[in-house]
């Protein structure tokens, strides 16, 4: 078996709307035994502790776009976003703003490359609901005391990293988004935010249909309903989970970075969601 993760994060100082998912993914079916908010702290040492092999898909930008990363002095030294985390950890959080406000009013918002793939994804200096760059900050954050924790399994972040074999005793990490996963398999995705009637209806139409779209069985995710129809940061969470599995179990095609973005994907990061 394999520990599926799914995360939804919020880098909100109030630290109480990111969302964890976790299960067992045993052949075909993940039997969910985790859907609850988790503080960033308790996150951060909950991924150390998971029982391996294991594949967690995160919902936060990993990355920065290119034209930003020059602006801010971020030079092609720096070779990888993994060679960028902690430059982004220890930048003043307020200087950190007003480069990307200044740099927003003269250049606009690029997107990443792999955010050009998608038409729901938001350049990382998009401010308002969600603060991309809060995130991304935040994100780099744990992804720097993630890596540098001697004392943990081998992890394999993607697509820095080779993807372990299904058996291996590691963690994979890759980021998702999951309303590009919800629309890619799903033709009818309609919005699923808020606490409207119709939002909450959507979710638990996404919900219904997630299993069939996904190829994943679900068999305990009604265990679940109430609350992911009473926020979408749950559902978010889930779908988490489930791009993870089927990432594992490759009962969707992903897409993957072509030879011209590779060198823009070890620098910026890549969204696994599935081909359009």
């Amino acid at each position: 078996m394999t520990t599926i993760i799914g995360v939804d994060f919020s880098g909100a100082a109030r630290d109480r709307d990111t969302w964890l998912a976790q299960g067992q993914l045993d052949g075909g079916n993940l039997l969910l035994d985790r859907v609850q908010p988790i503080r960033r702290q308790d996150l951060y040492q909950h991924m150390l502790e998971i029982a391996v092999p294991a594949v967690a898909a995160m919902d936060f930008p990993f990355g920065m776009p290119e034209e930003f990363l020059a602006y801010i002095g971020v030079g092609d030294d720096f070779l990888t976003i993994a060679d960028i985390w902690p430059v982004v950890r220890r930048t003043d959080w307020q200087d950190l703003q007003d480069a990307a406000s200044e740099f927003v009013d003269d250049f606009g918002r690029p997107r990443r490359v792999v955010e050009n793939h998608y038409t729901e994804a938001k350049s990382t200096l998009h401010r308002i609901r969600p603060d991309m760059l809060l995130m991304t900050h935040r994100g780099a954050d744990l992804l720097t005391r993630w890596m540098d924790q001697p004392n943990r399994p081998p992890w394999h972040v993607l697509p820095l990293h080779p993807a372990p074999d299904p058996g291996e005793n590691a963690v994979t990490l890759i980021e998702t988004m999951p309303g590009a996963f919800l629309r890619s398999i799903d033709p009818t995705y309609r919005n699923y935010k808020g606490a409207g009637p119709n939002a909450v209806q959507n979710r638990q139409r996404i919900a219904d249909g997630l299993a069939a779209g996904s190829g994943i069985g679900l068999p305990n995710l009604t265990e679940w309903r109430y609350a992911y129809r009473a926020t979408d940061d749950c559902l978010d969470a889930v779908v988490a989970a489930v791009c993870a599995a089927a990432w594992r179990n490759q009962t969707v095609e992903f897409l993957l970075p072509d030879h011209h973005e590779e060198a823009a994907s070890q620098r910026e990061g890549w969204i696994y969601a599935p081909v359009r």
